[in-house]
């Protein structure tokens, strides 16, 4: 028996050295693509964790810099939380489910919480985000957070609307066969700011008027999602033993996992303007085409410089999650539209996360 139990422990530590050398391994790589992060390496703000999941389901973590107290903006992975906290509050009402017909206050359109999904994780759409944003309700989000256990998480707005802080949730109507289930107007609490480091950013920013303001930006009322506790809840879908802590059926499951492997094409948009690689940065962010026996299921976000990824790898030789940011904004003005996305940031996601699986599976 003690054997077996030094064997395991031999086991572990060979798994979480084999993650802690791929992460230092992969930053030490002297391809341009990785070397223009590492030579600025504080500039660029870099965080990564790491999940490895070997093939007796066992996971072993290693992290990179990672600072929850540190802020930084998660853009669009805050999507990602407000589709599975919208799965899970249908749950509550069993006469709707993803396909019910909804519309929303002032709006004539039909919607259906399918559609709002998956555009939401293949096109990052901020209107579905801000459709479900309604109708869950900022009290709903945060309490969710607190339930799944990302305390440092907090959501303050919508996304790209002029009412992003309107603390009153718009009334929702959901169609069923000849009734109607209504979601009245609510008003929300007003949230406390947050009290973190890092919240005052660069020399500069362009207000709402479009004017430079020649002062650092302030955060503290932005969204924020720390990385660890965006990748716990990519462990939490992703990560069998831990999928009890959510409040999905097996076919929602199913549903959002595929949702977050879909390219455009599968939701209707043209291949040639949206390649299947699209919603992609780790692995296949500077490439066209998707690679062979790689599966990845993820949620990107970009926005003020901040570039942000969590993702579930699967290859045949290993399955992985990469939670990862970094910020490329040169110029230190925030809301100019002027981010080295392109030249910096995505082709380091790209080759950073094939290093990893070459390095993993190499092992």
């Amino acid at each position: 028996m003690r054997f077996l139990i030094f064997i395991s422990f031999v086991l572990f530590i060979s798994n979480q050295n084999k993650l802690e050398n791929a992460i230092i391994r992969a930053l030490k790589s002297d391809h341009p693509k990785i070397k223009k992060v590492t030579e600025k390496i504080d500039q660029h703000e870099l965080q990564i964790m790491i999940s490895y999941i070997d093939e007796k389901n066992n996971s072993y973590d290693y992290d990179f810099n990672l600072n929850a107290k540190n802020y930084y903006y998660p853009a669009s992975t805050v999507k990602f939380p407000i589709a599975l906290f919208t799965l899970e509050k249908i749950n509550e009402f069993p006469l709707i489910n993803i396909d019910t017909p909804y519309r929303i206050q002032n709006d004539t359109t039909f919607y259906n919480i399918r559609n709002d999904i998956n555009e939401i994780m293949v096109m990052s759409s901020n209107e579905a985000y801000n459709r479900l944003f309604e109708f869950l309700g900022q009290d709903y989000i945060n309490s969710k957070l607190r339930e799944k256990g990302m305390n440092n998480s907090k959501i303050y707005h919508r996304l790209s609307t002029s009412n992003s802080k309107n603390i009153f949730s718009k009334k929702i109507s959901f169609f069923i066969n000849d009734s109607l289930m209504i979601f009245d107007q609510k008003q929300n609490m007003k949230i406390k700011p947050l009290n973190i480091e890092k919240l005052n950013k660069g020399v500069g920013y362009i207000d709402n008027k479009g004017n430079l303001v020649n002062k650092p930006m302030n955060f503290s009322e932005k969204n924020y999602i720390p990385l660890d506790e965006l990748h716990k809840l990519s462990k939490m879908l992703f990560y069998p033993q831990n999928e009890k802590k959510l409040k999905l059926t097996q076919d929602q499951y199913l549903f959002l996992k595929k949702s977050m492997n879909l390219s455009p094409s599968d939701i209707g948009y043209n291949r040639k303007k949206y390649p299947d690689t699209y919603s992609n940065f780790l692995v296949l962010g500077d490439r066209k085409k998707t690679i062979k026996k790689i599966e990845i299921y993820n949620k990107i976000g970009f926005a003020y410089g901040y570039v942000s990824e969590t993702a579930f790898i699967e290859t045949p030789k290993s399955s992985i999650i990469i939670s990862i940011v970094m910020k490329v904004n040169e110029n230190q003005i925030y809301n100019d539209n002027n981010y080295e996305y392109e030249e910096i940031a995505i082709p380091f996601f790209a080759e950073f996360g094939r290093e990893i699986i070459d390095i993993i599976n190499s092992k």
